[in-house]
């Protein structure tokens, strides 16, 4: 069983997120345009769904045979909606509507989010033997992707940071909740145990259980709206006033 924060762990982490920012400031100079712009989403958007599935090919290939894990079927964690929230970003074409804002600013936020409590907290690396398994590093590199993806959204232009971001994603948290309660409603009809879909039924970590969904998503609220604050003052400082005349 590995350990939480071991050597693997940080060394993942520190230069994941240096690939991270390098990767969005090269792209950031060289794309220019809006069609530039939309590939490098959509690639990102597709490189994380399928890193995300591709653990069917693998166990096939490896055993003939693969069993379909649950979060596969189904958007029980909060990544796992943003990851499907990050592919509806990059491929609809209509992006002057408010549908689309909302999408794009859930989408930033959530999949921002998501991948850096993964990353932080990797569950399914901890009763595993090394990240090199492919269950676990398809896991891990799937949310560097949805991460790149997520901040691209702010570099790209595509969501501006300002602190009236939070009505849309306090909204989209109440829309996360009830897919959560449709997930866990599903698994309770068909007798299959409580999936704990967005950790609804029980916090994620047994020895912090003051971190409910509930604090969480308090706490996320607090940082969209805090984050959107210091944007808007910056944003007014860099203003030149008008020189007197």
């Amino acid at each position: 069983m590995t350990q939480w924060f071991d050597t693997t762990h940080i060394v993942y982490i520190v230069v994941s997120l240096g690939l991270t920012g390098l990767l969005l400031f090269l792209a950031k100079k060289a794309f220019t345009t809006e069609r530039a712009k939309n590939r490098f989403l959509k690639t990102f958007g597709l490189l994380t769904f399928f890193l995300h599935t591709s653990i069917l090919w693998y166990d096939f290939l490896a055993d003939g045979s693969a069993a379909v894990p649950d979060n596969v079927l189904f958007p029980i964690y909060f990544c796992n909606l943003s990851m499907y929230m990050l592919l509806l970003t990059a491929f609809v074409e209509k992006r002057d509507t408010r549908f689309y804002r909302f999408v794009s600013i859930m989408t930033a936020y959530g999949g921002f989010f998501g991948a850096m409590i993964s990353l932080i907290y990797p569950e399914y690396y901890f009763n595993q033997s090394s990240i090199f398994v492919w269950s676990v590093f398809k896991s891990m590199a799937s949310h560097s992707t949805m991460l790149v993806g997520a901040l691209w959204l702010f570099v790209g232009g595509y969501v501006p940071i300002r602190r009236r971001n939070v009505l849309s994603y306090g909204f989209g948290l109440l829309v996360y909740g009830a897919i959560g309660l449709a997930v866990n409603g599903i698994f309770d009809y068909f007798d299959l145990g409580d999936p704990n879909a967005m950790y609804l039924s029980r916090p994620p970590l047994a020895e912090a259980p003051f971190l409910s969904c509930y604090t969480i998503a308090a706490l996320m609220v607090a940082v969209v709206y805090g984050v959107g604050l210091l944007a808007e003052r910056s944003r007014r400082m860099r203003v030149v006033p008008p020189s007197a005349s």
